[in-house]
């Protein structure tokens, strides 16, 4: 069934978050949080003008065209570290293996007459480390 899971051992079906079989009392397995997931702060409200280089940042969203109907994302997908910062956007180097070095719009909506690229700002959230404490 969907959104439930079952108890290998008795099949007894439970939420999808239970850590253990209500009749049984089977102990579930969860897939553990990888060090980066655990050690990352994410920072969702903050000025995209004050990165600095060095500073990671997730992107999302971004310019698209529309062509016969069909939406086109071509903004940038994924994680990046800040090279500089101007007045349209965010000077950026990659970290997945697809990305490269790239221009990330930050301006405002508009549209490319000539390409008719709405280019709209992109969805940034600017990840930290968490402190260690000893």
């Amino acid at each position: 069934m969907k959104g439930q899971k079952s108890c290998p051992d008795c099949g007894t079906t439970t939420g999808p978050r239970a850590y253990a079989c209500k009749k049984c009392n089977h102990i579930f397995i969860f897939k553990a949080k990888s060090k980066e997931a655990k050690n990352t702060k994410i920072i969702h409200n903050f000025n995209w003008r004050d990165l600095v280089k060095g500073d990671k940042i997730k992107v999302t969203g971004g310019p698209y065209y529309v062509h016969r109907g069909d939406f086109l994302r071509m903004g940038y997908r994924g994680k990046f570290v800040v090279e500089s910062v101007d007045k349209n956007g965010i000077l950026a180097w990659g970290l997945d293996k697809s990305c490269g070095f790239c221009h990330i719009w930050m301006n405002g909506e508009m549209q490319n007459k000539e390409t008719g690229v709405w280019k709209i700002p992109h969805k940034i959230l600017k990840l930290k480390l968490r402190e260690q404490t000893v």
